[in-house]
């Protein structure tokens, strides 16, 4: 991985500045509090996003910016990589926003996690060390902050193999012999259930023979049974045979009495019709002789004549009336007109002056006036006389007509009484032909009922003795039943008892295969325990440890080397105990670190930190991150000599980009390129050379 441009945008105390990384070493040179690791920061940031207790929005975005952002261009071998990543100031803090992934010019837009999945994808990382800790390999790898040099040194010895297990990935060993031991102790608790479950076994193996023996006793008189039941079927199915044929004489006997018994209740209601019939006729009879006397001669057609003459004597009545009406209207029309010429008349004897005109009443007017109105009053006086006459004259044409209309009215209610009279004799005559043909039926009928019931009779005294043959069949037949039906119940209980013992005898023998299955898995299970605790964690042991041997070897090879060529101290030397903590001796003695002066402390750290890098990088091979390094201060205490020395550490390491944050003057001298950072008030600027 080799880094080339970074651009930052509202980043710490960068307002937005981009800067040019070439490959060799690189020197980020400025003041204490200039900026030069919030560039590191920003290119973690660039590749993890925001990292919970390790990178948070809140210490990236620069104070009072509402957004910012990072945009980092790297090539990893022969890709060519662009990220951009985003922050935004909400109401709820500081958060990320979707970003882009560039990966040789094929573009990708998706949020900080889906952006972060591909990344950690394109750079190596083994998946399980992520899960583990989100950037752990990386700040052992690539960049560890300045605080963090002296971290692992100062950790509990068990704390700091851990890290060491997880950073080389052989955690994995003790989680597989841990996994194994909870295993054993699973089966042991298996195993321990499989025993409690096999104690019964022989107790099952008893109960099956119990219950075979029964099934055989059962089936040897079942057999004998159903041979019974055959007979007893054959015996009941004969007497059913014989039951049916006279059942169905009995029913043909029973169909006769039936009829016979229809017959005599026919015959019965027959003569009770006909007598009621017979004494009907003769009422009616006299009744009919003495309406024909009351009739005497009446027409029945002048019923309709008297109708249509009282409809037309309603209509002259209806003309007479509106007539009358006329004459009413013309009354009232010459009063009205005679009142209002007196009205006249009245008022303008009254006036002198007119009250229209404003002028003044003559005599001469006045006397014309009255004159015109006396005559209009005189014809209107002659009309009336005429009127009352006209009126007069309706009204007792009016009375005469609805007198002779109530007379026409009476003679028509007599005629509709006639009338109804005639049509009751009419019924009468019918009634009288229905009853004779009735009468004449129901004689019939009788004598036929009659001839019927003797031949019936006849016939049931012939067949009284098939009757107590069929009742002692039928009670043959309930013998030969009842003997059937309990042979049968017998039968039936005891397949029902035998199939009862058939299930248990099933079960039983699925209880005891099942018992033989786990008895073989008890003894495989056991196999397997014994494997486990013999073999599998004892060969896990020797595999971590050779592991551990390995990197130890090479550890402790690297941090002599660079650790003796930082401190020419022939009385101190250094080295690695098992648990990787560096054992100081100094004349002979050991010492702790906490002993050893500023410089001493961080060459011990920096020597650790490189020979920790270079032994990742050799073990972990699918890591694409192995031609980068950045060192925030490694240099700190360090003596004048001691700065030259590390010129020699990092020619030692060999690798293709080193970023390396300082303040230190002298270091100037032994980078390939520089880039000094300014920070004025507060922002922090790149000085163009």
């Amino acid at each position: 991985m080799i880094i080339h441009s970074l651009r930052l945008r509202n980043i710490r105390s960068y307002v937005d500045e981009t800067i040019n990384f070439p490959n060799g070493s690189v020197l980020l040179s400025g003041d204490i509090g200039g900026g030069k690791t919030s560039i590191l920061l920003a290119i973690e940031f660039a590749i993890f996003g925001i990292m919970k207790g390790l990178v948070s929005g809140s210490s990236l975005l620069r104070h009072g910016a509402r957004d910012g952002g990072v945009e980092l261009s790297f090539s990893i071998g022969k890709d060519q990589v662009f990220i951009k990543r985003s922050l935004k100031r909400a109401s709820n803090g500081i958060g990320q926003e979707s970003g882009e992934l560039i990966i040789n010019n094929v573009s990708f837009e998706g949020t900080p996690q889906e952006l972060k999945a591909r990344i950690l994808e394109l750079i190596g990382y083994p998946e399980e060390l992520l899960s583990k800790s989100k950037s752990l390999i990386f700040r052992y790898t690539v960049f560890t902050p300045q605080e963090e040099m002296k971290k692992i040194l100062y950790e509990n010895r068990e704390e700091r193999l851990d890290v060491l297990r997880r950073l080389f990935n052989i955690d994995k060993y003790k989680r597989v012999k841990e996994n194994a031991l909870t295993y054993v102790k699973e089966l042991k608790g298996r195993a321990s259930v499989l025993d409690g479950k096999l104690e019964s076994l022989p107790d099952k193996k008893k109960e099956l023979e119990d219950y075979d023996k029964q099934s055989g006793v059962l089936k040897s008189e079942l057999a004998e049974k159903e041979k019974d039941l055959v007979k007893i079927k054959h015996d009941f199915e004969a007497a059913q045979k014989e039951f049916n044929a006279l059942e169905k004489e009995l029913e043909e006997l029973k169909r006769l009495e039936k009829e016979n018994a229809v017959g005599k209740n026919e015959l019965n209601a027959l003569t009770r019709q006909l007598e009621r019939s017979e004494a009907e006729l003769r009422r009616i009879i006299p009744l009919l002789e003495e309406m024909l006397k009351g009739l005497g001669g009446f027409d029945a057609s002048k019923a309709d004549e008297m109708k249509q003459l009282i409809e037309r004597k309603k209509l002259e009545l209806k003309n007479t009336e509106k007539q009358l009406s006329e004459v009413n209207t013309r009354r009232a029309e010459n009063i009205t007109k005679k009142n209002a010429s007196n009205k006249i008349i009245s008022e303008i004897s009254k006036l002198d002056v007119c009250p229209t005109c404003k002028q003044k009443v003559t005599p001469e007017h006045l006397k014309e006036v009255i004159g015109r109105e006396q005559l209009v009053i005189t014809a209107c006086d002659t009309n009336l006389s005429k009127l009352d006459e006209f009126e007069k004259m309706f009204s007792g044409k009016r009375e005469a007509i609805e007198q002779e209309i109530d007379n026409y009215l009476k003679g028509e209610r007599e005629l509709s009484a006639m009338k109804a009279r005639i049509e009751a004799l009419d019924e009468k005559k019918e009634r009288k032909k229905i009853l004779e043909a009735e009468i004449s039926e129901l004689k019939d009928g009788v004598a036929k009922t009659n001839f019927r019931i003797r031949e019936a009779d006849a016939l049931l005294e012939k067949q009284k003795d098939r009757k107590s043959e069929f009742e002692k069949a039928k009670r043959e037949l309930d013998n030969k039943r009842e003997e059937k039906y309990r042979l049968e119940k017998s039968v039936a209980e005891d397949k029902a008892r035998l199939s009862t013992i058939s299930q248990v005898v099933d079960r039983l023998k699925r209880e005891i295969d099942k018992m033989k299955e786990e008895e073989k898995n008890l003894i495989k299970l056991n196999e397997v325990k014994e494997w486990l605790e013999k073999y599998f964690v004892n060969l896990t042991d020797t595999i971590e440890k050779n592991i551990m041997a390995m990197i130890y070897n090479e550890f402790n090879a690297f941090f002599q080397e660079w650790f003796s060529t930082l401190i020419e101290d022939e009385t101190m030397s250094i080295r690695l105990d098992d648990y990787f903590s560096p054992i100081i001796e100094q004349n002979g003695y050991e010492t702790w670190i906490d002993n050893l002066s500023g410089g001493e402390k961080t060459s011990v750290a920096l020597a650790y930190r490189l020979a920790l890098n270079k032994v990742i990088n050799d073990f972990l091979s699918s890591i694409r991150t192995r031609d980068l390094i950045i060192l925030d201060e490694p240099t700190e205490g360090f003596s004048s000599e001691q700065l030259d020395r590390v010129r020699e550490v990092l020619n030692q390491t060999n690798v293709k980009q080193t970023i390396i944050v300082s303040h230190e003057a002298k270091m100037e001298g032994f980078v390939d390129h520089i880039i000094k950072i300014r920070k004025d008030g507060h922002e922090s600027r790149v000085m163009k050379e």
